[in-house]
């Protein structure tokens, strides 16, 4: 990983990390953004997404670790800024994550959305940033596997 590639990981765990902060420090109850859509809600979470995993603190840690040495390894593979960047993107969300599972045994979470009456969990722009960096990742791969798929067609009709 590049000097700039790096800045921009801690740039992007810096986001994250000051938003908890900021949340910690002046939210004090929920605050209706968007009324009947959008709260800003503090919660701990010690689990993951729904709360999976909930109490399991050295499992969650122990995996997020086992993420980010995989995607260190499968990095240099990639081709293309747009690809790395959002490797970038996922990697500065789990690492955001693992960051408050380590020093408080949590997760702060402050994002909250009620969407058709359903009160999805609360989440925070770590999270924002694993589940687009993850989906534009599994696009991209997707995406490579079909060209790939094409390409030895092509060779083989040619043939």
């Amino acid at each position: 990983m590049k000097k700039k590639e790096f800045c921009l990981l801690f740039l992007f765990v810096g986001i994250d990390q000051i938003s908890k902060v900021l949340v910690t420090k002046f939210l004090t109850s929920s605050i209706p953004v968007i009324p009947h859509f959008f709260t800003l809600s503090y919660t701990e979470n010690t689990g993951a997404a729904w709360s999976i995993f909930s109490g399991q603190r050295i499992f969650l840690i122990l995996l997020s670790i086992i993420a980010l040495v995989l995607l260190y390894q499968m990095y240099p593979k990639c081709k293309g800024k747009h690809k790395k960047f959002f490797y970038i993107v996922l990697c500065s969300g789990i690492l955001g994550n693992l960051i408050d599972r380590v020093i408080f045994g949590y997760v702060k979470d402050f994002l909250s959305f009620q969407i058709f009456g359903y009160l999805y969990p609360v989440f925070n722009l770590a999270d924002v940033m694993i589940v687009v960096g993850a989906l534009v990742v599994f696009i991209y791969v997707l995406w490579e596997d079909k060209n790939e798929i094409r390409s030895r067609n092509r060779r083989k009709n040619k043939n």
